[in-house]
């Protein structure tokens, strides 16, 4: 999650735009998995319905990462991390349909109550752009139903070839859009260059391979309450790295401790449901 907080940071530092930037991101994380699958002892061939369904996946992660870094070009960080909140709440509506269970309303409220927190967390612009929400509420959704989906397929492949696969179909997206907006394509300077091997390596391929071992343990709603502490690392990261922007206030600081006790009375609850408790109905298994 720390290396996430850092995507936002990497996206404002990186001057090139949306397209371009994901492009390049893509093209990284694919040549390092290239290398990677084969080192971890894996065959790069899987049957083709189960290579359709992780394209499939790969398009959704492609939408998710254009919309994520298209906010933050047109409506800044701040827009980016709240609306990406969101997800959390999302998951709570899109994982039961996944998993085929009831809707649980606690996590509806946890979700909700994530927003606030995050909200707590940054000053909340009064009259964001329309075109940034809209993104921003359209990447948490994608992302939501990228989490979910992967928390179905991480206990059939292996992280490195899975993600092989839907980035690989991401990247093929992602170069469709370069024939509606051909101009978009740039070369990266070399300071760019740089971030984009950071933001590919330490910040894509390390933390999904992990998280999706963690998808095999713990469920996409509570991955994805837990993912929602990365605008604290984030605004952490952003203050250490542009001291000159606002410091870091008591609002921080309660929003801050607000996420972190979801994420408590989340585990708890998860415990609770593992052994048979009231909320046993909102396992997986």
């Amino acid at each position: 999650m720390l290396l996430w907080g850092c995507t936002a940071i990497l996206g404002r530092q990186i001057s090139i735009q949306a397209i371009p930037l994901v492009w390049y991101r893509l093209v990284i994380v694919v040549a390092v998995l290239g290398v990677l699958v084969p080192l971890r002892g894996h065959a790069f061939r899987v049957p083709r319905a189960a290579a359709l369904r992780y394209a499939a996946v790969g398009v959704v992660i492609g939408i998710h990462w254009l919309c994520f870094y298209g906010t933050i070009k047109v409506a800044g960080v701040a827009t980016a991390v709240l609306t990406l909140s969101t997800m959390a709440f999302f998951t709570a509506i899109v994982e039961p349909l996944v998993f085929r269970r009831r809707v649980d309303g606690r996590e509806l409220v946890i979700g909700a109550i994530v927003v606030a927190g995050v909200a707590l967390l940054i000053q909340v612009e009064l009259a964001p752009s329309p075109l940034g929400l809209a993104l921003g509420l359209i990447s948490a959704l994608f992302a939501s139903v990228f989490g979910v989906w992967n928390g179905k397929l991480a206990h059939h492949e292996p992280p490195e070839r899975l993600m092989l696969y839907e980035l690989l179909a991401a990247g093929i997206v992602v170069t469709l859009c370069f024939a509606v907006v051909p101009s978009q394509f740039v070369v990266p300077t070399r300071a760019d260059l740089g971030w984009l091997v950071v933001l590919g390596v330490m910040c894509t391929v390390v933390p999904q391979v992990l998280i999706i071992h963690v998808l095999r343990t713990l469920s996409p709603f509570t991955v994805a309450v837990s993912v929602n502490l990365e605008p604290v690392y984030a605004l952490i990261i952003a203050a250490l790295v542009f001291p000159d922007d606002k410091p870091l206030t008591a609002r921080f600081y309660a929003g801050a401790a607000v996420l972190l006790g979801l994420v408590i009375v989340n585990g708890i609850r998860r415990t609770t449901a593992a052994s048979g408790g009231p909320a046993a109905a909102t396992s997986l298994e």
